[in-house]
Parts: C-alpha cells; structure tokens; sequence
C-alpha cells in the first residue's frame, strides 16, 4: 500500500504584536529596577541610557527579521531569514506550547532558536506548524 504524501508546508513569520509587548513590559521593569536601586545618579543614567538603546535596537531587529519555514518530505526542514532557504535540524528541545514555539535547530553545525509567537501566524498556519512540528521526523 503506498505511503500518503503530505504537501509542503510553507510559512512566513509576520512581526508578532505580543512579542513586542513583551519586550516593553520587561524594558519597563529594567528601567524601573535601574530607578529604584541605590547606584549613584551617574550610573542610573547610564543605566536608563543603555536599557533604553537596546530596546531600539531590539525593536528594529524584531521589526525586519522575516523568517519563512518549509517543511517537506523530500527537503525536510528549511528555514529562510531572507530569499534562500537553508536545511535546518529540529533539535528535540524544541518547546510547543499554544502560545508560542520555542524552535530550537542546528544550522551550519550551529545551535540556533527562534521564538513563534501564535500571533505571528494565521491560526490554521500555526496549528498546521505544530502538528508538524510533532508528526515528522525533524530531519
């Protein structure tokens, strides 16, 4: 009897509305942590300063980073930050949860994560991402 062939699984991350939210509320506690404790004024400010760059930059890399993932059954897992796709490995600490994917892979012999937030997929693409996530052999 011959094996049912899945089509290719194809998604593209949008920029997540809940993970910048996340990035505010732990900035906002960073900047009120620097606030409250006893460093000289000096070293507050530079404190605030610094929390207050790395949320600009942060929000800049969020905002343009656009990675697409394909899963097929020729292919295996392919991950795209911009046009080409690269083979990835899914490393079994990936963490699923409903409200986000902790992907977690080996590309170019490297360990690498990203985080899915459910909100950065249409919800048939995020649950489709998850069972598959769960169903294939992760090669």
């Amino acid at each position: 009897m011959p094996k049912k062939t899945e089509p290719t699984l194809r998604v593209e991350l949008k920029p997540s509305v809940r993970l910048k939210q996340l990035l505010v509320v732990m900035h906002v506690l960073a900047l009120a942590s620097s606030i409250a404790n006893a460093l000289p004024i000096a070293v507050k400010l530079a404190l605030l300063t610094g929390i207050c760059v790395h949320l600009r930059f942060i929000f800049k890399r969020v905002k343009n980073q656009r990675y697409k993932i394909k899963q097929s059954e020729a292919f295996g897992w392919e991950l795209s930050v911009g046009n080409d796709f690269e083979q990835i490995q899914i490393l079994d600490s990936t963490v699923i949860t409903t409200f986000a994917i902790f992907l977690h892979f080996n590309r170019d012999a490297k360990k690498r994560s990203v985080l899915i937030m459910n909100d950065a997929l249409s919800e048939d693409d995020y649950r489709r991402l998850i069972v598959r996530l769960k169903t294939s052999d992760k090669k």
